[in-house]
């Protein structure tokens, strides 16, 4: 559970501090990895940290789990949070046993869909939780404008990410360099392609390089600071949280026609064909020529994947 790398963990960690604020008691259950599990990076959420999944049967209240279900009982009836792309055909087995008799929940349409037909149930017994834009993400007060489009990367640093589509993009765009300027986020260091890809970009010529932003007030601010945000992702995401954030910032957003990039629509965005620099170029052109967002359009963008709309419907979902 580390901040600034993903989806999953910004969803978490929301939803955990909106029960709180609500009086509902929540904590992060972590196993096996001590105190090491990333409470450090969310000192206002509880964290639990357990020795064995054997541990969890004597957890009092609802147990959700998030991605990874194990095979162990539990107090009351617990709920799958499917956060994660669809795993292969040698772990379905896996799933489908360890989602009997538990809530299944899923961050889409396009992906409860997916779910339903590999773990072989009705797509009638998920359950779509969107996730939210944390209120500060429309709260922030956008920079000055600048003379040159600002355009940011700020996925992370991942081929299914589209990484090496954004770069050869930025090589075919050498002849916009005095109206554009280019900043990737050097996010996912804690894996190896992350480190690998941050170490390749050393001195790269086309873009800056900025280290990631670990709280939801700097990522807010960092996009902020940006007119476009770039996610030319290759495979189909299960949601897309950063365009959704993006377009609360009043950032506009460019994004892969896949998975459940199309849901994320805030009124912002503008969809491309992916592992194409061409249509990514277009894209680009596209949002850059739409310009600044008005004051109208982000109040728009601002109703939409709400935090109290998520929580809402997750609570349902559990049937607190």
């Amino acid at each position: 559970m580390l901040a600034g790398t993903g989806g999953s963990e910004t969803y978490t960690a929301g939803h955990a501090r909106e029960l709180l604020r609500r009086g509902i008691k929540a904590q992060i259950v972590t196993v096996g990895h001590g105190e090491q599990d990333g409470r450090r990076d969310f000192p206002d959420i509880p964290f639990l940290s357990l020795d064995k999944p054997e541990d969890i049967s004597q957890l009092p209240g609802s147990v959700i789990f998030v991605n990874k279900p194990y095979e162990v009982t539990t107090k009351k009836r617990a709920s799958v949070i499917l956060h994660c792309i669809i795993p292969g055909m040698d772990e379905q087995q896996f799933y489908t046993d360890s989602v009997k008799n538990r809530n299944v929940i899923t961050t889409s349409v396009y992906s409860g869909q997916q779910w339903a037909i590999y773990l072989k149930i009705p797509y009638s017994r998920i359950h779509i939780v969107m996730p939210f834009a944390d209120p500060i993400f429309g709260n922030v007060k956008r920079s000055t404008p600048s003379k040159k489009s600002r355009i940011i990367f700020a996925g992370r640093l991942h081929p299914d990410k589209g990484i090496y589509t954004l770069l050869e993009t930025m090589h075919k765009m050498e002849l916009y360099k005095d109206s554009i300027a280019v900043t990737i986020v050097t996010a996912g260091l804690h894996v190896k392609e992350g480190r690998m890809l941050a170490h390749m970009l050393d001195d790269y010529p086309y873009a800056r390089l900025i280290p990631a932003r670990k709280t939801v007030a700097e990522m807010a601010k960092l996009l902020a600071s940006n007119d476009v945000l770039l996610m030319p992702s290759v495979f189909a995401e299960p949601f897309g949280m950063l365009s959704v954030e993006a377009q609360h910032a009043g950032c506009r957003a460019v994004a892969s026609n896949v998975g459940g990039l199309p849901e994320t629509n805030c009124g912002l965005l503008t969809l491309v064909d992916p592992r194409s620099p061409d249509a990514l170029i277009r894209g680009i052109e596209q949002a850059v020529a739409l310009g600044s967002a008005t004051k109208k359009e982000r109040e728009t963008a601002k109703s939409y994947f709400t935090l109290k709309s998520s929580i809402d419907s997750l609570i349902e979902a559990l049937r607190l």
